[in-house]
């Protein structure tokens, strides 16, 4: 196990994870389309960034064969293991993340072949709502040369990574030595330690 690697891949990964989950919880700006839009860009360039760096983790601590086990649902009820997802987001030949009911409506009715005055039948109502008025929890629209189009639910994507692998990969560092939980007192002298402890107690109570 190559420590700084691990080291380094585990604080990247967090950060994404970080702004994902900021991104995932927070509801879309009202009438602000193109701060949604660039919500959505950005989350999508951290969602490359969080894999990139989960796939390095993983493999760097020993634990592949565990992230392919560990499968989740997609939208239509099959089961795909995080691993494949991983990569295929990493290699993708389409990814979008879609948080605006309107919008991904709109797709869904494209996907259907139709066009001319049948595809404004199918979409009239939604060209007449306003974007990002109905949103919806992120899902995220992906295919690569492995996988047709697959639609899967972020934030239960993010939960199943930080709950079933992150632990796990903790614990197979401390076994090599390594670290990877910050303890937040290890700048303090003694006597600093002391004083928020006694500080905390004070706010708990």
């Amino acid at each position: 196990m190559d420590k700084k690697v691990v080291r380094a891949s585990y604080e990247s990964c967090l950060d994404a994870t970080a702004r994902l989950a900021s991104y995932a919880t927070s509801k879309p700006f009202s009438g602000a389309s193109e701060i949604n839009e660039r919500q959505d860009t950005l989350a999508a360039d951290d969602l490359i960034a969080f894999c990139i760096h989960a796939r390095r983790l993983v493999e760097n601590v020993g634990l592949k064969e565990l992230l392919n086990k560990t499968a989740m649902e997609t939208s239509d009820r099959s089961l795909i293991s995080l691993w494949k997802i991983i990569g295929c987001l990493i290699h993708h030949d389409l990814l979008m993340i879609f948080r605006c009911e309107t919008r991904f409506k709109m797709l869904q009715a494209s996907l259907t072949g139709a066009t001319g005055e049948e595809f404004f039948k199918m979409v009239e109502s939604e060209i007449k709502t306003p974007a990002y008025s109905e949103p919806i929890p992120p899902h995220v629209l992906f295919k690569s040369d492995r996988i047709h189009y697959t639609l899967i639910n972020l934030v239960r994507f993010m939960q199943i990574f930080s709950q079933d692998i992150l632990p796990a990969v903790i614990d197979k560092a401390l076994d090599q030595g390594l670290c990877l939980l910050d303890d937040p007192l290890q700048d303090m002298t003694e006597e600093e330690r002391v004083r928020a402890l006694s500080r905390a107690k004070v706010l708990k109570s």
